[in-house]
């Protein structure tokens, strides 16, 4: 099983169940059209490289989005990708986050960062159908809005995971650490600003929620970050202390979302919006 530089391989079971599609179609794509598994095991048994699960999932993606199974596979074959509108993305996703389904939502994500880069992606397609979705919820106390709002929200994170950030370009300077006050659930925003700062070639680091004060010490001693931006969607998960503490310290920290707003912050707090948020740092 050469050329896979130790990484692990997948057999097809593991990759339809990713997918969420069947071994046979599995098959059918790689018999039919040319796309499929690299490797071979001892046992002649199809082996999947970690590159080969990013073509399926973009075919998988791009037959959600209505292209036919061998356009599909000449345009992932050929690196090349469908033309469809922020709209029509946005459409789509909207109605897969009505379904639930999570596979199709998560290869429709994985398609336009692909394709338009985090920014784009999320100024231009997500944002818009969570809005539409939130806004649904709000008026209406609809249990099936919330449910659509959260398989949205759960792809979204799951692709952001997924996509692979690259080598910063302004290597040199001191990183930005994101991190989201103890009590926020609500991370995908300050999750995706994090990675549009990687994108634009800028280190960053998101941490995650569930964050201790001391473990956040511990970070801004062996990274020195240029910014610790603390993110809080509503007054509830705000905590100020955190800001006092690590702004005594020396630690540079910077408010996010609009959670903070009306509180006694440290430090100077981002612009609101998403772009206005990354031109802060230069992005």
């Amino acid at each position: 099983m050469s050329g896979t530089s130790g990484a692990r391989l997948l057999g097809s079971s593991e990759v339809a169940r990713t997918l969420g599609i069947s071994q046979v179609t599995l098959r059918t794509w790689e018999q039919r059209y040319g796309i499929g598994a690299s490797e071979r095991a001892e046992n002649g048994r199809r082996r999947y490289t970690t590159a080969d699960v990013e073509r399926l999932r973009r075919m998988r993606a791009l037959q959600a989005q209505g292209t036919g199974a061998r356009e599909a596979a000449s345009l992932v074959l050929s690196r090349s990708a469908a033309a469809t509108t922020a709209r029509q993305r946005g459409e789509r996703l909207a109605l897969a986050a009505e379904q639930l389904d999570l596979p199709v939502l998560g290869g429709l994500i994985d398609d336009a960062l692909g394709s338009l880069g985090v920014v784009e992606t999320w100024t231009e397609v997500l944002s818009p159908v969570l809005r539409a979705i939130g806004d649904r919820w709000a008026r209406r106390g609809d249990r099936n809005a919330m449910a659509a709002e959260w398989a949205l929200a759960t792809a979204a994170s799951a692709a952001i995971d997924r996509y692979p950030a690259p080598a910063p370009a302004r290597s040199g300077r001191a990183p930005v650490l994101f991190v989201c006050a103890p009590a926020e659930r609500h991370e995908l925003p300050i999750k995706v600003l994090s990675s549009a700062l990687s994108d634009d070639g800028a280190p960053s680091m998101y941490l995650g929620g569930l964050v201790t004060l001391d473990v956040l010490r511990v970070m801004a001693a062996r990274f020195t970050p240029a910014d610790v931006v603390v993110w809080s969607m509503t007054s509830q998960s705000a905590d100020v202390r955190i800001l006092r503490t690590l702004g005594a310290e020396g630690v540079p920290v910077r408010p996010a979302g609009p959670g903070w707003r009306g509180l006694p912050t440290v430090g100077e707090p981002l612009p609101p919006s998403f772009t206005g948020a990354l031109a802060a740092f230069g992005g």
